[in-house]
């Protein structure tokens, strides 16, 4: 099954270039279909360009500060914040307290194709 989603020029650009492996997303209805061995069709927010990915495997949690920890020195060390710095980030950018509460989130493990 394929499904789709919109990403930044900046993270589109990564996963096209196969240097993104993980997406980070709460764990929503839609994402609640997706699985081992589907595809997602990419498409960037600004050009509307697409990629398409493999998914490898799906990682469940319960909070965003759960998923950072555990993937934490292969995508997150080196941007300059502290582990606080960047959950408040995605509380503040992307998605609230309430709805990570209410769904959890995943780490997408995908791959190029």
């Amino acid at each position: 099954m394929n499904h789709e989603m919109r990403v930044f020029p900046e993270n589109f650009e990564k996963i096209r270039l196969g240097q993104k492996c993980r997406e980070y997303r709460l764990y929503d209805e839609k994402r609640r279909k997706i699985m081992p061995g589907d595809t997602i069709t990419f498409y960037n927010t600004k050009t509307k360009e697409s990629v398409i990915v493999l998914v490898e495997s799906l990682h469940i949690y319960k909070n965003f500060e759960e998923c950072y920890q555990e993937f934490w020195e292969e995508d997150f060390a080196n941007r300059g914040k502290t582990l606080e710095q960047i959950v408040l980030d995605t509380y503040q950018n992307w998605w609230s307290k309430d709805k990570e509460e209410e769904y959890g989130c995943v780490v997408i493990e995908i791959k190029l194709i």
